[in-house]
């Protein structure tokens, strides 16, 4: 099993030039996405750092040995998701959508592989985690201002989306040990989803989602908060800030803890996300991504 592998870094020449890191996400297929702008188009409110839409930035894609770049002109929601689609498709996400007279406010953008907007549609409000597999879907994991909100698409804390915004899983109440009130993070394991959130009352868990059937189930998450996590059959790998590797296994049904390794690495985690694909989990420290194996 071996350790952290550095799989892209920012270069310091672009970071001089003020180019900053808006959104980053690892792909269904393992590829790595950032999404890069100006530091011109940040503001700072309340001590939250905030893009400024409309602005131009920029998608790096890094995967197959190579890198390529795509120019998306004059996005229009706060990016604070990134997600990969197939057919070369890019999702932007904001966390938040308002309830307006006509509706409610759109807060995700397909674009397409030339980096025009494709499509628009609302996710829900509160988007804390989310994820999309190889189908396409998108899957979230929502915080306790959707669970608690007005938007239906959230108040079951958990849901499955295809890439026009309609619903295609949801949990049925019966199958989760308590209602989910806040995401904490995402992955997938080959066809399987795997949502992470903290419950009302009794803890915080782990739900598997077959996409396939829609049959879905849950264990308690072994570990408290992680910024990310990874699954690849009896094998799990957490990660927990300020950096630490917390490496579970499964027995008897339910995870426990085997080990865990600090992370001896240049920069400071980013601890809003890390995202687990098919057993590698990937994640940023500094200006550098790495990936390891659960």
């Amino acid at each position: 099993m071996s350790g952290p592998v550095e799989v892209w870094r920012l270069l310091a020449r672009e970071f001089a030039a003020g180019r900053r890191v808006f959104a980053w996400t690892a792909g269904p297929d393992g590829q790595l996405a950032v999404l890069l702008g100006s530091e011109e188009d940040l503001t700072v409110r309340q001590g939250i750092t905030h893009v400024t839409p409309p602005c131009d930035v920029e998608l790096v894609t890094v995967g197959g040995g190579g890198e390529w770049r795509t120019a998306l002109p004059g996005i229009t929601v706060h990016p604070h998701h990134l997600a990969l689609l197939p057919g070369g498709r890019t999702l932007l996400a904001a966390v938040c959508a308002d309830e307006l007279p006509g509706g409610w406010e759109r807060n995700a953008v397909v674009y397409g592989p030339d980096g025009q907007p494709a499509r628009e549609f609302t996710l829900g409000e509160d988007v804390q985690a989310l994820v999309t597999d190889q189908a396409g879907r998108i899957w979230i994991a929502y915080g306790e201002e959707g669970v608690y909100g007005h938007h239906p698409a959230s108040q079951d804390g958990l849901q499955g989306m295809d890439s026009a915004g309609r619903s295609v899983w949801r949990p049925r109440r019966a199958e989760l040990p308590d209602h989910p009130q806040d995401g904490i993070a995402a992955a997938t394991e080959g066809r399987a989803v795997w949502l992470a959130w903290l419950a009302e009352e009794k803890g915080s868990f782990l739900t598997r989602v077959d996409p396939f059937d829609g049959t879905s189930s849950t264990v308690p998450l072994p570990v408290r908060l992680p910024t990310g996590f990874a699954i690849a059959g009896d094998r799990a790998v957490f990660l927990r800030h300020p950096g630490e590797l917390v490496r579970c296994r499964r027995v008897d049904g339910a995870w426990k803890e085997m080990r865990r390794e600090r992370l001896d690495l240049p920069g400071e985690l980013d601890g809003s996300r890390a995202f687990g694909r098919s057993g590698v989990l990937w994640f940023r420290m500094g200006n550098g991504w790495y990936r390891v194996e659960a």
